[in-house]
């Protein structure tokens, strides 16, 4: 498969220098890099990772044989022909083969966890692993509209099929990763607000999610970027000023005072920030490595959904179905998973269970 590393090559950008990290292979070279291309080849408990980097060159002097790293039986690299540069990573771990371009510098993100011979494992069961103190943790997530409320939408996609299907996405993920999960709806079916709050209330859940996507208003305001990802929770300064509306729902008193209590406390906001934050950093910090996502930040508002329960609450806009690039990239089931993924790491820095 490799030829001897001393073949002649047409280029002359060639490999400067190397760098091994817990998380990644750094490979730095004179020149702005081109196409990298990856595939694998299974066999005998084993993948091999295989990055062909065009119009790239090694010197006699570099060699990565020396590197080891935890799931990683072997580092190779050799002149594959004259202007290909291979290198090859023998994972006895999952890895998913990620790799980053940036300028001169090519990055190849390492294992995570141990590969299994079980076929029928996914790729989230490989990446993150089952814990079984996850079972302790009832996660409550909510698709955004559905039924007759269409929400957000576009030529291409409509807000309510969008969300339900990211949610269903991310259920799976958790369950796998050992979380008992419910769900505000399942498939197309209506719901007002007070139906999805009354369900979370009624429930012993840990914290409360509820997945939408945006949407750029009619009247665009001028210097505003409408595109990226926004979490919400709900803030004490919004909840000083809706006390007073006492938990009033289409013109009527829906909860007690005391129920009410709990839906605004001191814990709920300290907790449904942390939530908030945890989520927030580790969507950017996951979808970044495959995607551009634009990040709007962590926002506080007073959605009845963030009101009305009485369990660590956010609400996650996904981004904006008014955008089309942004539309296009949420239409993309890997996008779609990797969304959902950052969402679940969030989950797991929540409670500490990385």
């Amino acid at each position: 498969m490799m030829t001897a590393s001393n073949i002649f090559a047409k280029t002359d950008n060639y490999l400067r220098d190397t760098a091994l990290s817990f998380k990644s292979l750094n490979l730095v070279f004179k020149y702005p890099l081109g196409t990298v291309k990856h595939f694998t080849i299974k066999g005998n408990g084993m993948v091999k990772h295989v990055y062909d980097i065009e119009n790239a060159a090694l010197p006699n002097t570099k060699n990565i044989a020396h590197y080891k790293a935890k799931g990683v039986q072997a580092f190779r690299m050799a002149q594959y022909n004259k202007r290909i540069l291979r290198v090859v990573i023998e994972a006895t771990a999952y890895m998913r083969g990620d790799f980053k371009v940036t300028g001169r510098k090519l990055t190849l993100f390492l294992p995570f966890s141990k590969v299994t011979k079980n076929k029928k494992k996914s790729r989230v069961d490989l990446a993150y692993g089952y814990n079984a103190k996850r079972k302790y943790h009832t996660i409550i997530l909510d698709a955004g509209h559905g039924g007759r409320d269409v929400g957000a939408s576009s030529k291409f996609v409509r807000e309510k099929d969008l969300t339900l299907s990211m949610t269903l996405k991310l259920k799976n993920i958790l369950q796998k990763m050992g979380y008992k999960v419910l769900l505000t709806r399942s498939r197309d079916k209506f719901m007002n607000l007070k139906q999805r709050t009354d369900y979370v209330y009624n429930r012993k859940g840990s914290i409360f999610v509820s997945i939408h996507a945006n949407a750029a208003p009619r009247k665009k305001t001028k210097g505003v970027r409408y595109e990226g990802l926004e979490v919400f929770y709900l803030s004490l300064k919004n909840s000083k000023r809706i006390r007073k509306k006492r938990v009033v729902y289409r013109g009527k008193k829906v909860y007690s005072k005391s129920a009410y209590r709990k839906m605004v406390g001191r814990w709920k906001l300290r907790e449904s920030g942390k939530l908030a934050r945890a989520i927030h950093r580790n969507v950017l910090s996951h979808v970044s490595k495959q995607y551009t996502i634009h990040d709007k930040g962590i926002k506080r508002k007073d959605f009845w959904v963030l009101v009305s329960t009485k369990i660590p609450s956010v609400l996650v806009e996904t981004g904006y179905l008014t955008n089309k690039t942004e539309v296009k990239k949420l239409k993309n089931s890997n996008y779609q998973i990797n969304l959902m993924e950052g969402v679940a790491k969030g989950i797991n820095r929540y409670y500490g269970l990385y």
